[in-house]
C-alpha cells in the first residue's frame, strides 16, 4: 500500500478507537489492520487511553454536534469538488455527427413526404381521367364544348347517372391563396357550389368530376370562377367560362 493511503488510514485510528468512524472507513481500516502491525500498535495505544478515560469518568454518549464535528474532520467527511465537464475534440465531433445525422433524417423525411404528395396527386389525376373516359363510353353522355378566351375543353353530362365532368385545357396557374371553383347554374340564375380544384403542375389538361347532390336535370349549366383558397359560398371572382346544358 502506498504511503499516502497508509497515512489516511492511520489518521482514522483515533476515531475508530472512539467508535465514531463511519461504516466504509471502518471496513477499510479493519482490513488494513489485519496486515499492518504498526497500525495495530497505534490502535492499542489509543484504546489504552480511551479505557483509562472511561474508568476516570462516567460513561457518556458524545453529543450530536461533537460527533458531527469529529466526522467532519475525517477524510471521508471532506467535500470533494465535482469535476467540471470538459468538452474535448472527441465530444465536439460526436455532437456534430449527431446534428448531421438528425439533419439527414429530417431531409429524408421531407423528401419522402414530397414524393408521397406527388404520388397522391398522380393517383387522383388517374382516377379523374378514368372517370371522364368512363363517361365517354356511355351512349347517354352529352358533350358541350368549352371555348372562351384561351381556354378550351368539354363539359360531359350524363343525366341518367347524374354525373358531370369538366375536361379543360391550358388552365392558368393560380397563386397559393387562389383556387378554381365550379358552380352548377339553376334555371333562376342561382349558383350551387360544385367543388374547388387546382390544375396539376406540368400537365396541360385538367379533369374535374362533379358529383351533384341534386338531380343535374334541375340545372341549366355549369361555370368556373377564380375564388380565394378554400372556396366561396357564392361566386366572387373572375369567371373563367360558363356552359349551358
Amino acid at each position: 500500500m502506498v504511503q499516502d493511503e497508509h497515512s489516511l488510514l492511520r489518521e482514522n485510528i483515533p476515531a475508530y478507537a472512539l467508535g465514531v468512524l463511519d461504516a466504509p472507513e471502518t471496513e477499510a481500516l479493519e482490513s488494513h489492520l489485519r496486515t499492518c502491525e504498526s497500525c495495530r500498535n497505534e490502535l492499542a495505544k489509543y484504546r489504552a487511553i480511551s479505557d483509562n478515560l472511561l474508568m476516570a469518568t462516567p460513561p457518556r454518549q458524545p453529543s450530536a454536534a461533537l460527533r458531527k464535528r469529529l466526522q467532519g474532520q475525517l477524510p471521508s467527511g471532506q467535500k470533494v469538488a465535482r469535476p467540471r465537464l470538459a468538452w474535448s475534440f472527441g465530444n465536439l465531433a460526436a455532437g456534430a455527427a449527431l446534428v448531421l445525422l438528425l439533419f439527414i433524417n429530417l431531409f429524408s423525411f421531407l423528401q419522402m413526404r414530397e414524393i408521397q404528395s406527388q404520388q397522391d396527386a398522380l393517383l387522383q389525376q388517374i382516377r379523374t381521367n378514368q372517370f371522364a373516359l368512363s363517361m365517354l363510353a356511355y351512349p347517354s353522355t352529352q358533350a358541350f364544348p368549352i371555348s372562351e378566351q384561351n381556354l378550351s375543353g368539354s363539359v360531359l353530362l350524363d343525366r341518367d347517372r347524374n354525373t358531370v365532368a369538366l375536361v379543360m385545357w391550358h388552365l392558368p396557374e393560380l397563386s397559393e391563396d387562389e383556387t378554381y371553383q365550379a358552380w352548377l347554374i339553376g334555371a333562376d340564375g342561382s349558383r350551387v357550389s360544385a367543388g374547388v380544384f387546382r390544375p396539376q403542375q406540368d400537365v396541360s389538361y385538367t379533369t374535374q368530376p362533379i358529383y351533384a347532390k341534386q338531380d343535374v336535370s334541375t340545372f341549366v349549366g355549369v361555370g368556373v370562377t377564380i375564388e380565394p383558397a378554400g372556396g366561396s359560398e357564392q361566386p366572387t371572382g373572375p369567371r373563367m367560362f360558363s356552359v349551358d346544358f
